[in-house]
C-alpha cells in the first residue's frame, strides 16, 4: 500500500510516502472539544490564585502544554505563595464539575478506532497529566484501542519538545527505519513542532485550539478540516 502526499505539504511538492508505522494521537482539541472549558478553568485559577488573568487568545495559546506549566505563566508558585497540589486539584475539580461542556468528537474517535482495527500501532501523547487522563479516557471509550499512553507525568520535557513522541515510539517498538513513517495527529502548533522534532509526520486538524491558519504556518505533512479528511489521509492517502 502506497499513496500520494497532497500538493502543498512538506515543501509544496507531491511525493509518494509509505503507510503509517504508527498512529499517535493528541487528546484535547483533537479527540474531544475541550478548548472553551480549559480556557474557563485557567481563567478561574488565575483569578483565584493570582488575582489576574490573560486575554482570551493568550489563554487559548496555552492549550497543548501541561498544566504544570500553565499554572506557572505568572512565575514560580513559591513567589505567589501558591501550593502546586492545591491549584492542580482545583483545576481538576473545576473541569470535572463542568465536564458537561466537553464534547466528544465521535467522528474523530471513530477514526482512531478504525486505525487500530486496521492493525496500526496506536498511542496517545497528551499534555494531560495522569489524573486528568484517567478522568477523560473512560469517557472517550478507547482504552482497548490504545497500546501506549504518554502523559505529561511520564516525561521531563513536554511538547513542543519531542520527548513524548520518542517515548511513545519506543514503547510501541517502532524500528528506527520506520520512525519517519509514524504520524502524530494534533490540533496545536506545539503538536506539529513536537512531531517535526521527533522526525515523524504531523497531521494538523483544524477543528481544535489553533485553527487552520496557525497550523498551516507550521507546514504539517497534512492539514485536515474534517474527520472525513483525516480518515482519507490516514487510510486512503488523499487530502
Amino acid at each position: 500500500m502506497r499513496w500520494t502526499l497532497s500538493e502543498g505539504a512538506e515543501g509544496g511538492k507531491a511525493c509518494l510516502v509509505s503507510p503509517p508505522s504508527a498512529l499517535i494521537w493528541d487528546v484535547d482539541g483533537t479527540l474531544i472539544d475541550t478548548t472553551a472549558l480549559i480556557m474557563e478553568a485557567l481563567d478561574f485559577l488565575y483569578r483565584r490564585y493570582f488575582g489576574r488573568t490573560l486575554p482570551a487568545e493568550e489563554l487559548r495559546a496555552l492549550i497543548g502544554i501541561p498544566l504544570k506549566k500553565q499554572i506557572r505563566v505568572f512565575g514560580e508558585l513559591e513567589t505567589w505563595g501558591v501550593d502546586e497540589q492545591a491549584i492542580t486539584d482545583d483545576f481538576i475539580t473545576y473541569y470535572e464539575t463542568h465536564r458537561e461542556r466537553e464534547r466528544i468528537l465521535t467522528d474523530v474517535v471513530a477514526v482512531l478506532v478504525e486505525g487500530k482495527q486496521r492493525g496500526f500501532p496506536t498511542a496517545l501523547v497528551t499534555s494531560k497529566n495522569d489524573a486528568e487522563l484517567a478522568n477523560t479516557l473512560p469517557r472517550l471509550g478507547i482504552a482497548e484501542c490504545v497500546d501506549v499512553a504518554v502523559t505529561a507525568d511520564a516525561i521531563t520535557h513536554p511538547k513542543p519538545d519531542p520527548e513524548g513522541m520518542r517515548l511513545a515510539l519506543l514503547r510501541l517498538d517502532i524500528p528506527p527505519e520506520r520512525i519517519r513513517d509514524a504520524i502524530y495527529i494534533g490540533d496545536t502548533v506545539h503538536d506539529m513542532q513536537a512531531a517535526r522534532g521527533a522526525g515523524i509526520r504531523g497531521v494538523g486538524v483544524a477543528w481544535g485550539a489553533a485553527g487552520r491558519e496557525r497550523l498551516a504556518a507550521e507546514s504539517p505533512a497534512f492539514l485536515c478540516d474534517t474527520p472525513d479528511d483525516l480518515r482519507r489521509v490516514l487510510f486512503d492517502g488523499s487530502c
